[in-house]
Order: C-alpha cells, then sequence, then structure tokens
C-alpha cells in the first residue's frame, strides 16, 4: 500500500513539473510583447534618458566625457554628434542663464518701481493731497516698468543689447574720467553740512587755476555762480596729497593769509580739498607738477 501512494505522490510531481514549465514556456517575454513596435527618435531619447537615470542616481550622479562616448557607442551615436549636442546643450545652457538674469534685473526693477512710488505716495498724504504729484512719478515709473516687461516678453535679445551698450557705454566714460590726468575734481564740505562747494583745478603757465561753485548739500537745487581763483604758484608754500583708507585730500598751505581768501573752508592760510575718486592720479601729478615747479 506505501509502495502504491509513492508511486502516486511521484507521478503527481512529476505532471505538475511538467504543466509549470509549460506555463512558463507559453508567458510571452518583453522582447516578444514589443518586437514589432517602432520608436521614434523623440521616444528612442527618452527611452534612454529614463533607462539612464536609475544607473545615474546610484553613482555620482554625473558621468564623465569618455563615459558619454561610450555609451554613444552603444546606441549608435558617433564622437561627432556628441560633441555637437554637448556645443548645442552649452549653448541652450547660456540662453537660459541669460534669460535668469535678465528677469532678475526685471524683479530688481519692480522692487524700486514699488518701494520709490510708496515712498512717494506716502509723502504725497502727509504733506496734503491737493496735488496728487506722486501719481506723475506713478505714471511715469510704471511706462517705463511695462516697457522693460514687454521688450523682455518680446524681445529679450533687445533688452540684452541694450544692456550692453549702456555698461559699455559707462565704462567708457569712467574710463575718460579716470585717465583725465589734467583737472582735479574735489568738494569741501562747511561745517554745518547744509553747503557743500564743488570744483575743478588745474595748471596754467605759472599759476594754480581753481574753479568751484557753492551748492545746498540737502538737494543740490540752490547753486551760487561759479567762481574762478588763479593762486601764483609762488605764493604757495607746501602742496602734499593725504591718502585716506575711503578718500584722499590735497593740503594747500598759502604763503599768506591773502593767498587762499577766496576760497571757501580755510583755515589759517590752509584749505583741504577732499578729492573724488576718479581725480587720484590727476591730483597726485598734479602735486608733482607744483613741486618740480618750486623746485630752485
Amino acid at each position: 500500500m506505501a509502495d502504491i501512494l509513492k508511486i502516486d505522490k511521484n507521478s503527481v510531481d512529476s505532471q505538475d513539473s511538467e504543466n509549470m514549465g509549460t506555463a512558463e514556456m507559453e508567458k510571452p517575454s518583453s522582447t516578444d510583447k514589443y518586437s514589432d513596435r517602432r520608436y521614434s527618435s523623440e521616444e528612442v531619447a527618452d527611452i534612454i534618458r529614463l533607462g539612464l537615470q536609475e544607473e545615474i542616481s546610484k553613482a555620482a550622479n554625473t558621468i564623465d566625457h569618455e563615459e558619454l562616448i561610450a555609451i554613444g557607442k552603444e546606441v549608435g551615436v558617433n564622437d561627432e554628434q556628441i560633441d555637437r549636442a554637448v556645443h548645442l546643450l552649452q549653448e541652450e545652457q547660456q540662453t537660459r542663464d541669460k534669460e535668469k538674469f535678465l528677469w532678475l534685473r526685471f524683479k530688481a526693477h519692480v522692487a524700486v518701481f514699488l518701494g520709490v512710488n510708496l515712498l512717494c505716495i506716502t509723502l504725497n498724504l502727509i504733506t496734503g493731497m491737493t496735488v496728487f504729484w506722486a501719481g506723475y512719478v506713478l505714471l511715469g515709473m510704471g511706462l517705463f516698468l511695462l516697457g522693460h516687461y514687454a521688450g523682455l516678453r518680446y524681445a529679450p535679445e533687445f533688452v540684452e543689447m541694450a544692456m550692453h551698450r549702456t555698461r559699455l557705454y559707462a565704462q567708457s566714460k569712467y574710463q575718460a574720467i579716470v585717465e583725465d590726468d589734467d583737472n582735479v575734481g574735489f568738494t569741501i564740505g562747511d561745517t554745518s553740512g547744509l553747503m557743500q562747494t564743488e570744483g575743478l583745478m588745474f595748471i596754467e603757465e605759472d599759476g594754480l587755476v581753481i574753479e568751484h561753485q557753492t551748492i545746498d548739500g540737502m538737494l543740490g537745487l540752490f547753486k551760487t555762480s561759479i567762481k574762478e581763483t588763479e593762486i601764483p604758484l609762488a605764493d604757495i608754500t607746501r602742496v602734499k596729497l593725504e591718502q585716506g583708507f575711503w578718500s584722499s585730500e590735497l593740503v594747500l598751505h598759502g604763503r599768506s593769509l591773502r593767498t587762499l581768501r577766496h576760497l571757501p573752508g580755510r583755515s589759517s592760510g590752509t584749505v583741504r580739498l577732499k578729492i573724488n575718486r576718479q581725480s587720484n592720479r590727476a591730483a597726485q601729478n598734479l602735486v608733482n607738477e607744483i613741486n618740480k615747479r618750486k623746485q630752485p
């Protein structure tokens, strides 16, 4: 009886194994399932990209150029095509960076627009609403902001070109001012801080010519007429340029109290002129020239 049961069990196990083998053979593989389908170039690129995402995420999330070429060869892409694709990708990245930079500048413009107009409207409300002058500021800046947005939205290349040319023009003007070795720009502030004198000085023949104009230090709206003072170099006993951390000062010492009497800010026959940053080189040249001419 035990032998009969053993034989029946073996026959059942054999039959189950044959059924499982038949089922596995009849189950379609993934290759057979998609064997008749055709893929476009875009689909091939997407499939490869999605297939590589999991593999790349396991590593350092980047691959070098040699690995990129090896992957390209496996899918039938030669070195020249890969180099061209890399170049196009770099150009696209540069374009995206430029657009991002332009939009950041526009956001800064919006912030300035909101801040200035909020301040103007607040001042208008405090001083009285008889005349809504803040509306003119709002309208003018709003039109400019609208033009900025329209140019950035529909013609970003034009906005970039305009910004580039403006930057070059500002750099050229600043460079021209910096390289001005003849004229020295300066300012003189009074003790109250309400008035300020701006001027220009240069050497003409045997004298130091100083042109200056006094303006109010708050708004710069009230100005005096331009005055010119000529000081003979022989009446200047000493001149020096004191370099500071933030700015520099040119110190003139006159032979007598009458020498510098027409200049504002004078004290005991001495005047201190705060030199504009772009005139530091010109100021040093002027000091050297005066000391050279005073030598016997």
